[in-house]
């Protein structure tokens, strides 16, 4: 199970955790947790501040006072509970310091950013691993960076799953399999660490990588493959559509992993597709739900490999994106300019999606997402050759996404597109995955919202639990 930030804002919340502890009493359990929220912010600001020293003693303060909060709501002062937790957040502020004069003095190395970015996850699993023993449950702490060994691709790692296997057997596996014991492993979400010991952090939806790592590395190495990850969250689950978009959308309740793939690339910012790759192969099912409601018995969404083909999961959007063109026709026959181009978005580390390409000269466009638009082609015409032979226009547009197997046929398609001419919205590029699960549209982002509704409307009666509007 993991929990956010959100999970863990007061004393009312950490009950919450100890209700759902109670409900899945009979279940062997390991808690994933997140920093408090806002806390890896400050820590990231602080970095970025680095010279400002009134501002680097304000936050530090901020930091140590969130935390001394939540302790002194949870514990009495001066019970034994209280004193672990306090003499933690002294021994890791200490810490805290000295890795902030490393930075002053060598430089915001990525190293020192994912190591200063650690220490919300290592103060926030600490306090829930004694909040649980207060509350008589058999809990242990422990910190990822000793479980979970990475690559060295700081501030994004991704897991070595044969050295990380190997500790997860060594560490948990004999506690997780005795019958006789019922502990609470607490481990620190987002953090790991490479094989020369230097901290890494896996990126966006780190803490929720963290939960469907550890949910894979069991079952390979454990006995028992019934298992799930929970992710607890402010919301019931997955939404066939964004609220903001059309009212009185609903839970999807279950879908198979492609499809959540798709609908969290592309629009859903409750989960991040990385977070499926550690369990799709394993068949591990994964459950979100609403923190508020654990006891829910229907309304959650589950994603398995199990789903009905027959409909349509879902339509989500990205608002703000830029679509680049690179074009030549006199270097039409030179190999290798593909490469060149995508070259230089990874040596600027930038995210490239759908592709397209025509084949009558070099023609290529392709979409970036929010502000690596500028960053994108400020690097492509930095590049002298592109300069001086290539063509290279930019456009900001929005995409439009609609997932399910039923967008595989034409019937399917020409709905769309009926939809999409009733207000007059121009398609200026498509793109279907080849799995056939999800259907792609570029649109002018004046268009985003009117294409959503209209296609929404359209397809109303394919979604599996959608009841249409009547007009």
């Amino acid at each position: 199970m993991k929990f956010g930030g959100s999970c863990l804002k007061d004393n009312q919340a950490f009950k919450k955790i100890a209700e759902i502890t109670h409900l899945y009493e009979n279940s062997n359990k390991i808690y994933v947790a997140s920093a408090l929220q806002g806390i890896t912010d400050i820590l990231l600001n602080m970095a970025k501040n680095i010279g400002d020293e009134s501002y680097i003693d304000t936050h530090i303060s901020l930091i140590e006072k969130k935390h001394l909060d939540i302790i002194e709501e949870l514990f009495s002062e001066d019970t034994f509970h209280y004193n672990e937790c306090k003499d933690w957040l002294d021994k890791k502020m200490s810490e805290l310091e000295d890795c902030i004069v490393d930075i002053q003095e060598f430089g915001r190395e990525p190293y020192y950013i994912d190591y200063i970015s650690s220490f919300g996850e290592i103060l926030s699993t600490f306090i829930l691993n004694q909040y649980l023993l207060s509350q008589g449950f058999e809990s242990i702490f422990i910190s990822a960076n000793n479980l979970i060994i990475t690559n060295d691709e700081f501030n994004n790692a991704y897991p070595l799953y044969e050295f990380t296997n190997a500790r997860v057997k060594r560490q948990i596996m004999p506690l997780l399999e005795n019958p006789k014991r019922n502990v609470i492993f607490c481990v620190t979400g987002f953090i790991g660490r490479n094989k020369i010991g230097y901290i890494t952090t896996l990126g966006r939806g780190g803490s929720d990588y963290t939960a469907t790592i550890l949910a894979r590395t069991i079952h390979d190495v454990g006995s028992d493959k019934d298992i799930k990850v929970i992710l607890w969250k402010d919301v019931d689950g997955l939404l066939t559509i964004d609220p903001k978009y059309v009212e009185g959308s609903v839970l999807i309740k279950s879908l198979n992993y492609v499809e959540a793939k798709q609908i969290a690339s592309i629009g859903a910012k409750v989960l991040h597709p990385k977070c499926l790759e550690a369990i799709e192969n394993k068949n591990v099912p994964l459950e979100i739900r609403n923190f508020d409601n654990p006891a829910e018995k229907m309304n959650y969404t589950t994603i398995s490999n199990i789903t009905d083909k027959g409909q349509i999961k879902g339509i989500s959007a990205i608002e703000d994106a830029t679509i680049i063109t690179v074009t030549s026709g006199s270097m039409v026959d030179v190999p290798g300019v593909l490469a060149k181009i995508f070259g230089v978005m990874g040596e600027h580390n930038i995210s490239v999606s759908f592709v397209a390409q025509s084949s009558s000269e070099i023609s290529t466009s392709f979409v970036v997402k929010g502000e690596e638009g500028k960053k994108a082609l400020e690097a492509l015409q930095a590049e002298k050759e592109f300069a001086d032979f290539f063509k290279i226009t930019w456009e900001e547009i929005s995409i439009i996404n609609i997932t399910g197997k039923k967008v595989l046929d034409n019937i399917t398609k020409a709905k769309i597109f009926n939809a999409l001419e009733k207000q007059k919205v121009k398609v200026q590029s498509i793109s279907q995955s080849n799995n056939g699960v999800n259907l792609s549209l570029i649109v002018s982002k004046d268009n985003i919202i009117k294409g959503i509704k209209e296609i929404h409307n359209e397809l109303c009666e394919e979604f599996d639990t959608l009841k249409c509007n009547e007009s």
